[in-house]
Formats: structure tokens, C-alpha cells, sequence
């Protein structure tokens, strides 16, 4: 199991959101490349950056996000916000290995297969859930869909697997809550990636027991709930 931190980007800053509400900031770095530095030299095998600003419409860090990928020796996922063709194909050009599609790939099954068919292992798709159902558009809006049936609808596309973040206790560092995990992982043959909770060593014990592929840290690491560098290297 791959041991992932996460980079949420909002203002320029490095952030860290309780539930993902603007506002409940409880980590705000100015150097966001020098905290990107910071993991890989704690040993990340790759980085995780989220642009909130695009997943809220009130901006992007582009250009931030293209320093940070060509400044690491590390491959770098992308999300937020990303809801074009066009946009994925600029990421992928600037370095990006994998770029993560939620709001559009909820919403439009054949954008997932038109990137899937192009850019197969290089495509996340994000299930951001809260109470069974899929949340969109920076987590502001419900889908009307639930997370189990939308994983079903995709299975058949050759992307490279889903990413899943229980906003009920993102950045609440309460723990994880399994038993949506594990619907996921037994409505899938894709890879996992989880995010959103995950607050101790007996978390990631719980995860890697259930078969995820890897795992996304923000607040833990961020507050030392969970010291990465000893992780990272546990679970290598």
C-alpha cells in the first residue's frame, strides 16, 4: 500500500479543510513547493495536489501546480476542478501522471470513456461521498447518485481506478469509517485509493487489510496525528 500526501492548494496557499468547507482552514503554509520538497524528501512515492480553487470555481494554480511537477523527482496526481478535455490534456503536458475527474465523470459517462480510451492508466476517477451520496462541484452540491452504483456504471472503462474520500470526516481526525470502503472494493476490480480520515496507524492497518492501493494523508500529517516519514517507510 502506497502511502500518498496530500497538497490542497487554495490562495497560493497549502491548506488543510475540515470537510472541505471554505473557511475551516487549520493548516495554512505560505511555501507550497517547499512543503511539496518536504515529503519527497521524507520519502513519498508520489504526491497527491488537489486545486481547490478550481474545484470551487473561484480560481486555479496552474502554474503553481506546473513548478511543483517539474520541481519534483516524483510522479504528481491532480485533481480539482478538472472538467474538460482540455484541461486534462494541458496537465498531462506540464508532467502530471495521473489526473483525477470527479463533477465531469459523475455526470457524463462518455468523457470518462473518451479520456479513459486515450489516457488509460493515467485516469482517477473521484468518488467524493457523503452519506452514500456523490457530492460535486468542490464537494458544494449533491448528484442525486450513490457511490456503489456510479463504480458499477464505469467498471467496464479502461481507466486506472477510483479515489474515494468520505467527506463526513475529512480533516475531523475521527477515524475512518470501513464499511464504504469495503462496498467499494467489492464492487470494483480497479485500484482504490482512499482519502479522508484516516487518522492512525491502525487506519492504515485497516486499509491495507481490506486491499487498497493506496491512501491519501492531509490533516494527520499536517498535525502530526501520524508521523509520514516512519510511515512511508513501513508501508514502502
Amino acid at each position: 500500500m502506497i502511502i500518498v500526501p496530500a497538497v490542497d492548494i487554495k490562495g497560493g496557499k497549502c491548506v488543510q479543510l475540515v470537510g472541505g468547507k471554505p473557511g475551516t482552514e487549520r493548516v495554512s503554509i505560505e511555501d507550497v513547493v517547499g512543503v511539496a520538497r518536504k515529503w519527497q524528501e521524507q520519502g513519498a512515492e508520489m504526491l497527491h495536489v488537489i486545486d481547490l480553487d478550481s474545484a470551487l470555481g473561484t480560481g486555479n494554480n496552474e502554474s503553481l501546480i506546473e513548478t511543483i511537477v517539474a520541481d519534483l523527482a516524483i510522479p504528481v496526481q491532480v485533481g480539482g476542478g478538472i472538467r474538460t478535455d482540455e484541461k486534462v490534456y494541458r496537465l498531462f503536458e506540464i508532467g502530471c501522471e495521473r489526473v483525477i475527474i470527479g463533477t465531469r465523470a459523475v455526470e457524463d459517462r462518455q468523457f470518462v470513456e473518451r479520456l479513459a480510451s486515450k489516457y488509460t492508466d493515467g485516469i482517477v476517477v473521484a468518488l467524493d461521498s457523503s452519506s452514500k451520496e456523490i457530492l460535486i462541484r468542490g464537494w458544494q452540491e449533491g448528484s442525486g447518485k450513490v457511490m456503489r452504483d456510479v463504480a458499477k456504471d464505469l467498471e467496464d472503462l479502461p481507466f486506472w481506478g477510483f479515489l474515494y474520500t468520505n467527506v463526513d470526516v475529512e480533516g475531523k481526525l475521527q477515524g475512518i469509517d470501513p464499511l464504504p470502503i469495503k462496498s467499494l472494493i467489492e464492487a470494483t476490480k480497479k485500484h482504490v485509493i482512499v482519502s479522508g480520515g484516516i487518522t492512525t496507524r491502525s487506519d492504515l492497518d485497516t486499509l491495507r487489510n481490506m486491499g487498497v492501493d493506496s491512501v491519501v494523508l492531509g490533516m494527520s500529517i499536517y498535525t502530526g496525528t501520524i508521523d509520514f516519514k516512519k510511515v512511508v517507510r513501513e508501508f514502502r
